[in-house]
């Protein structure tokens, strides 16, 4: 790492510290459930430590392609993910599990393609702002765009996946901001998502009692509100300094899903309040990091970008966190780098494999400025 600027170094160890936290969370949460399910107390954190190398080998490897690359197979690259994303409701190909066909079996391993729209939508925009900063839009151009993206918005909403359609939208909205794009136009896109997230809410019961839930989760104990009120004893149970690794009772088949959308509540139970500051103080100088990546960008598209980036990984450990805390509605977002889940931890670090060059070819720290693109 010695011709790393001090930018890419920071960026670099926060990952790594997220992902030997993560290790060591997730063999605590998953070691008996595993051993009763699997026969092995190494089921999961096997599988995610293999995913966790590779990932971190990927995001060296993104971090030395240049950017610019990404802005030539922009357009191509959406359109397989379009097609990726619509195999999951192929028979045969798609998988289906807990009432959505979100994945594709691959060789024995489950591609979830909506995770790598995190990185193809903000990848998709980027271009197009850039471009329209050097050539404004023609009406058909700008119909075929709005087009492309809401059909692909679409299909991942079908899955059915609240959660990224509504952080996709929201990165848009940034992205557009960031761009001076006019505040007609942002607000006609807030008032279309908002009325967009009504309708879903008013659609599916299920929605409408996460809703109610986090609001008053004890108006039904052991419905809708059973997960936000074990989180909360799981946090109590932690008090200031934790039980310590490994001892935390949540895992014990009292907090349903507390390996992937709850891995945070066992971080309070088992850290304590003190452990849980220093993890949210950790995310929060990172997520300075990854904003800090966008407005050190060399070029309209690389800030664009970068910004696009920033703000889904930020996104998702803001939504993560205020869920189990009860600050927000659960929305079943994992905690990048923590959370059990292969595709997210793989594309999690790719994304900031990508951030990586940007900031190589930016930083004047590292020599590396690039020119506009």
């Amino acid at each position: 790492m010695s011709d790393r600027s001090p930018l890419e170094k920071q960026l670099i160890t926060c990952v790594v510290l997220f992902l030997l936290l993560g290790q060591v969370i997730l063999f605590s949460a998953t070691g008996v459930p595993a051993l009763q399910r699997y026969g092995s107390e190494f089921y999961f954190v096997s599988r995610q430590a293999v995913s966790a190398v590779l990932g971190f080998l990927l995001m060296l490897f993104l971090s030395k392609v240049r950017y610019q690359f990404w802005f030539k197979i922009a357009y191509a690259l959406f359109a397989f993910e379009v097609l990726l994303v619509a195999a999951t409701f192929i028979p045969g190909v798609g998988h289906h599990a807990q009432g959505a066909s979100r994945w594709i079996r691959f060789q024995g391993f489950l591609l979830q393609p909506s995770e790598l729209s995190k990185i193809v939508v903000p990848l998709f925009v980027a271009r197009l702002l850039a471009e329209s900063k050097l050539e404004p839009f023609s009406t058909k151009k700008f119909l075929g765009a709005t087009a492309s993206v809401l059909l692909l918005l679409g299909l991942i909403f079908k899955q059915p996946d609240l959660g990224t359609t509504t952080l996709l939208v929201l990165a848009m909205l940034g992205m557009f901001f960031i761009a001076g794009l006019s505040l007609m136009y942002l607000f006609t896109g807030v008032l279309l998502g908002g009325a967009g997230f009504a309708a879903a809410l008013i659609r599916y019961e299920y929605r409408r009692k996460r809703v109610f839930a986090f609001l008053n989760p004890w108006a039904d104990p052991q419905g809708s509100g059973f997960q936000t009120i074990q989180s909360f004893l799981s946090f109590h149970s932690g008090g200031i300094f934790g039980s310590g690794i490994g001892n935390g009772n949540a895992k014990l088949f009292y907090l349903p899903e507390v390996h992937t959308d709850f891995i945070f509540s066992l971080i309070g139970e088992e850290l304590g309040f003190i452990g849980a500051v220093v993890v949210v103080a950790v995310f929060a100088y990172f997520s300075y990091l990854l904003f800090r990546t966008s407005f050190k960008a060399a070029d309209r598209f690389a800030c664009y970008f970068a910004f696009g980036l920033a703000f889904l990984l930020t996104a998702q450990v803001a939504v993560n966190l205020g869920g189990v805390t009860g600050l927000l509605p659960i929305k079943g977002l994992p905690l990048p780098f923590i959370s059990w889940g292969r595709s997210a931890l793989i594309v999690n670090l790719s994304m900031v494999g990508i951030l990586l060059n940007i900031v190589r070819q930016s930083d004047p720290e590292s020599g590396r400025v690039s020119s506009e693109s």
